[in-house]
C-alpha cells in the first residue's frame, strides 16, 4: 500500500522538478508561473489523496464487517466531496484558460512588430 503512494508522490515531484529545470534556462517569469501553478496542483492532489485514502480505509473496515450499505454510503460521500474540490479547482483554472488565447494573440501581435523594428 505504501509503495504506490510513494511512487505517485515521487512522480509528481519529478514532474515539478523537471519543469523547473527546463524553464530555468528560458526566463524567470516562466519559471515563476509554473512554480505557482505547481503549488496549486500540489494542494489539490493533497486534498484528493487524503480524502480518498481516508475513506478507502474506513470503507475497508466496514467491508470487513460485512456492511456493504455503509461502504456504498462512504464511497459516495468521498466522490461527492472530491467533485466539490475539483469543481472549485476547475473554476479557478477556467479563468486562466480563457486568458491564454488572448495572451497568445497579444504576444504574437506585438512580438512580430517588435522584431521588424529591430532589423
Amino acid at each position: 500500500m505504501v509503495l504506490p503512494i510513494a511512487f505517485q508522490s515521487f512522480m509528481t515531484a519529478a514532474v515539478s522538478a523537471s519543469d523547473a529545470i527546463m524553464l530555468g534556462f528560458i526566463e524567470q517569469e516562466s519559471l515563476s508561473a509554473v512554480s505557482l501553478a505547481g503549488q496549486l496542483v500540489f494542494i489539490v492532489n493533497l486534498i484528493i489523496t487524503v480524502l480518498m485514502q481516508g475513506t478507502s480505509m474506513l470503507a475497508a473496515q466496514y467491508w470487513g464487517k460485512g456492511d456493504a450499505e455503509r461502504v456504498e454510503m462512504i464511497l459516495g460521500l468521498a466522490v461527492r466531496y472530491s467533485l466539490y474540490v475539483l469543481t472549485v479547482y476547475f473554476i479557478i483554472c477556467l479563468d486562466e484558460c480563457v486568458k491564454v488565447p488572448v495572451a497568445f494573440w497579444y504576444y504574437r501581435k506585438y512580438n512580430w512588430a517588435r522584431n521588424i523594428t529591430r532589423s
